[in-house]
């Protein structure tokens, strides 16, 4: 649900099952020693603010079962690298890469 690892500081890396479907609003906000996350397939939306000050996270690769992508959802992940987001995605909201400054690679799988 919404905010449920919510600045998790000590958590570094997380594998969702597949029984979610969505990953709510500021779920892992703040958790700043996040380096590695599996996102499965049975996830549609990535909500609002999702992976926000996720500064240690360097690569996301998005599932293309997602369909929409919230505002702010990767905001100040400083470290982030790379991510492939599927031609799948249908909506990304505004502000999705604010302060993302390493981010050269933006690939459409």
């Amino acid at each position: 649900g919404n905010s449920a690892f919510y600045y998790c500081k000590s958590l570094t890396q997380i594998t969702i099952p597949f029984s979610v479907t969505s990953i709510g609003n500021d779920t892992f906000n703040g958790c700043s020693s996040l380096t590695q996350i599996t996102i499965p397939s049975s996830v549609a939306s990535i909500g609002n603010n999702a992976f926000e000050r996720c500064s240690s996270l360097t690569q996301i690769t998005i599932p293309s079962s997602v369909k929409s992508i919230g505002n702010n959802a990767f905001e100040r992940c400083s470290s982030l690298t790379q991510i492939t987001i599927p031609s799948s995605v249908k909506s990304i909201g505004n502000n999705v890469f604010k302060e993302c400054s390493s981010l050269k690679v933006l690939r459409k799988k």
